[in-house]
């Protein structure tokens, strides 16, 4: 993108819309329109000088226009927080790597560093805009009345809010001087004028970083182009296989345990004498964070460790794959005991992202343990995809309806169903809650109602899968 009139009005046009799509409003079909709208500038504006398009840039794209999406069909409030501030990274990502990134060889240290040479160039550029505005006001003025008009305006600027509060309050003390401040033209007195200048900041705001954004993408990437990778860590063989070997003893005894009770019979029978919810609750947060020091210790000595010898490294790779195997039935007894818990307590976002978060763990492992057999094995970046793509299908998996069907076939089995936590759940779960049509549903459900059509009214607010809970509760409301 070049520093024409043309590209400066496109941005322009982006502060606009930036503030006509969620300035005062509710954020719905806004955030995907707009997500198209930095697509559309950056695919138009931001020539690729012929570099190919890859698979990770088209699964940065998807992945970044499917969760851009979730803000229509969704309404989990939860995973749409963590979208806000995904997007816009995955985004930053994308570009960077599309337009930037030039190497043939992957470095994960020079593409961290590429993203943030972009973002500080990305500033340094915004800066130098704002110094050629004024610039620009130099020229037009001579350089004593420029000078003097910035006193004025940053005086003019300073005595708003106090001139402000001082009318307010003459206004309200005499009614005479209200009635002389009437006779002024009605919008003048009706005009919020911190309002208007704060928005008037976030279009020129929103403006200016575009133009500096898309600038700094469409300039070539100056770094020192060394292809090596940073140092790896010198370790012992000796050292580390004592240490792994240790760890190892631990968890054999540890996994022969588990095996006594866990896989084969009740835990709660026997002299342990453990409820399944007792069971649940010893030890699943501690064996999850054990199964995440494992993981840890497998991502150090496989990719952050350099071991010089190369026949003593096979036995490392034994060590670490008998590892990978006793973590593998840590994440299964505390996944099971998770499940245990859920019989107990009944499920809730939090057990059911612990489900997710294990099963992503077991992605992980199954990497890491590829890793041990191919060295060469980008693993930083494999781990990146994995937990991204687990992410966006996290997104449409629509929780909320999962939680209402399995919270039902409970109250089916033990007669025990948590009503006031269901009433709290998205609208993603009023379609399952009226299907299941339960008389105990019907108080808060009345309260959805009124609810439901006393939100947004704004079309950038619009989204589906409130629209739909509408659609339903006032058809459900009107056939009670």
């Amino acid at each position: 993108m070049e520093g024409t009139w043309k590209n400066i009005l496109i941005c322009f046009i982006g502060g606009i819309l930036f503030h006509y799509l969620f300035y005062g409003k509710g954020i719905g079909i806004s955030y995907p329109l707009y997500v198209m709208y930095l697509y559309l500038i950056f695919y138009i504006k931001v020539p690729s000088k012929g570099k190919k398009q890859t698979v990770f840039d088209l699964l940065l794209f998807l992945s970044a226009c499917l969760l851009a999406a979730s803000f229509t069909l969704s309404s989990h409030i939860i995973l749409l927080l963590l979208n806000f501030a995904i997007v816009p990274i995955l985004l930053f990502i994308h570009m960077v790597h599309s337009r930037r990134w030039e190497m043939e060889k992957w470095s994960n240290r020079l593409f961290i560093k590429s993203m943030f040479l972009t973002f500080f160039e990305t500033v340094q550029q915004f800066f130098k805009l704002l110094h050629f505005g004024e610039q620009i006001g130099k020229g037009v003025m001579h350089e004593k009345n420029y000078q003097i008009a910035k006193k004025i305006a940053i005086g003019f600027v300073l005595s708003i809010p106090l001139l402000w509060t001082i009318l307010y309050l003459l206004m309200s003390s005499d009614q005479q001087f209200k009635s002389l401040l009437n006779l002024f033209p009605t919008w003048l007195q009706q005009a919020n004028i911190g309002s208007i200048l704060f928005q008037a900041f976030i279009i020129g705001f929103i403006t200016l970083w575009l133009f500096a954004y898309f600038i700094t993408l469409a300039k070539p990437l100056v770094m020192n182009q060394d292809p090596i990778e940073s140092q790896a860590v010198k370790m012992d063989v000796v050292i580390v296989s004592t240490i792994l070997s240790m760890l190892n003893i631990v968890y054999f005894l540890y996994t022969a345990v588990q095996f006594s009770y866990f896989f084969s019979g009740d835990p709660s029978s026997g002299s342990l004498g453990y409820t399944y919810a007792e069971y649940a609750r010893r030890g699943f947060t501690e064996l999850t964070i054990v199964s995440l020091i494992n993981l840890g210790l497998l991502f150090l000595f496989t990719h952050g460790s350099h071991f010089q010898k190369v026949m003593l490294p096979k036995v490392m790779k034994l060590l670490l794959s008998v590892l990978v195997i006793f973590t593998f039935v840590m994440l299964s007894s505390a996944y099971y005991r998770l499940s245990l818990y859920e019989q107990a307590y009944g499920y809730t976002y939090s057990r059911v992202y612990a489900h997710a978060f294990m099963i992503l763990l077991c992605f992980m492992l199954i990497l890491a343990m590829f890793k041990v057999v191919k060295e060469r094995f980008k693993l930083l970046r494999a781990m990146f995809i994995v937990t991204l793509v687990a992410y966006v299908t996290l997104n449409y998996l629509n929780i909320d309806q999962l939680i209402v069907s399995q919270n039902m076939n409970r109250y089916e089995a033990t007669g025990k169903l948590d009503v006031n936590y269901l009433s709290t759940l998205s609208y993603d779960a009023i379609p399952a809650l009226l299907e299941q049509d339960h008389e105990k549903f019907h108080k808060f459900l009345k309260g959805k109602v009124v609810e439901v059509n006393q939100g947004p009214k704004e079309w950038q607010s619009f989204n589906f899968s409130k629209a739909k809970a509408k659609r339903l509760l006032n058809e459900w409301k009107e056939s009670e």
